[in-house]
């Protein structure tokens, strides 16, 4: 059933798409880029600083390997046999050498099961958000695609395989930035399968990415996260989306059946409200026009995807657990899907006439120009 794999990845690109362009963490994201590109364009001294912000802020979302690193478990590990975790926070290293307390770094250090020997250790990235949820739709496809099959043979073997497949990937640990987040949710909540921990996981980390910076200040600090001292505050103060996250998780207890009266918890637990006043919120600000004077024919690209976005974040509050399905891809997202290509590189629509839209070589000589320019500039002003 090889359509399988296709409709997982589809449905795992497009959630990266939707919640890149239908998030509060997106619309903050859009707006340095765009300011980078600006700066580019006018090449002044006075605009270095927002080339070399977004830099920075690039590197946030997969965090650099220096914070990170990962070996293979000596032993073979499962949902029967998962990892162990303990937390541990950390502190940027600013380019001359120090330390910065204004800047921690959440990390989940994982070890075997049951001696504990850490083999890996993993910062709660805005990555580790993004990639649960991108799995928790692509592990929806998979079941949606098989259950379609109309004899109960054939779907039986594709279960099996999704998922030995799966479980391969959640036990990766070269991959553990994509299933970090559904790890943490697992250990502390209690739950002990797969696909439940990775979309109850992908629910908080939409949630956590539709934060406002009001919110953040609001978070109830978990009485776990006590050693970590001041760098609670830094977390906060600074807007740490990886930090709320795990708060929600610490806060919310262990999971006791039912799916959104435990991410209702976490949340409520965490001083936050109700998931649907956060999302109410997000979604007000979200429809306010993203435009600053002086736009070109790049960051116009950003400007007209951007006004969608307050519908992409209605419609996943909408679904069940915020999570992207193939039939709402094909409905409620269907007109602000962008074109892709398919394995044999044929552009696809499922908005006839909105590659039109699109101009891919300006777009990728943009990138390529910024990169460039960033890789000078960064040679100038950090030696690299």
């Amino acid at each position: 059933m090889p359509v399988r794999r296709d409709i997982q990845v589809l449905c795992h690109e497009m959630t990266h798409w939707f919640d890149f362009f239908g998030t509060i963490w997106g619309r903050e994201y859009i707006g340095d880029i765009c300011r980078a590109y600006r700066a580019l364009e006018r090449g002044t001294e006075e605009d270095f600083p927002k080339i070399v912000r977004l830099f920075d802020i690039d590197r946030t979302v997969l965090s650099p390997m220096y914070y990170r690193f990962t070996n293979a478990p000596s032993v073979p590990h499962t949902m029967d046999r998962p990892w162990t975790i303990d937390y541990v926070t950390g502190a940027e290293i600013d380019a001359d050498g120090s330390t910065r307390e204004d800047k921690p770094i959440f990390m989940a250090r994982f070890g075997e099961n049951p001696t504990r020997r850490t083999f890996a250790r993993q910062p709660v990235s805005v990555g580790a958000l993004l990639e649960v949820r991108a799995i928790a739709s692509e592990i929806g496809a998979a079941i949606a695609a098989i259950n379609s099959h109309k004899e109960k043979g054939p779907q039986m073997v594709e279960m099996t395989l999704a998922n030995r497949e799966l479980n391969e990937l959640a036990y990766n640990h070269d991959l553990i930035e994509y299933s970090t987040a559904a790890h943490i949710l697992s250990v502390q909540s209690g739950t002990q399968e797969l696909f439940l921990s990775t979309r109850l996981a992908a629910a908080l980390a939409f949630i956590a990415l539709n934060l406002r910076p009001s919110d953040f200040r609001k978070i109830k600090t978990p009485a776990a996260f006590s050693p970590f001292g001041n760098r609670n505050r830094a977390f906060k103060k600074r807007g740490d989306r990886g930090y709320a996250f795990v708060a929600m998780v610490f806060n919310g207890g262990r999971y006791e059946g039912d799916e959104m009266e435990y991410i209702e918890r976490c949340v409520a637990s965490s001083n936050l409200g109700t998931p649907a006043a956060v999302l109410e919120a997000a979604a007000a600000e979200m429809k306010d026009p993203f435009w600053f004077s002086g736009g070109n024919n790049i960051t116009s690209h950003f400007f007209r995807e951007s006004a969608m976005s307050g519908h992409i974040l209605e419609a996943h509050s909408r679904l069940p657990l915020y999570r992207l399905t193939l039939e709402a891809l094909l409905s409620d997202f269907r007109a602000v899907c962008p074109p892709f290509l398919d394995s044999e590189a044929n552009f696809v629509e499922l908005n006839e006439g909105r590659i039109d839209e699109y101009q891919p070589e300006i777009m990728h000589d943009a990138a390529h120009a910024l990169r460039e320019y960033t890789r000078n500039l960064l040679n100038g002003c950090r030696g690299v």
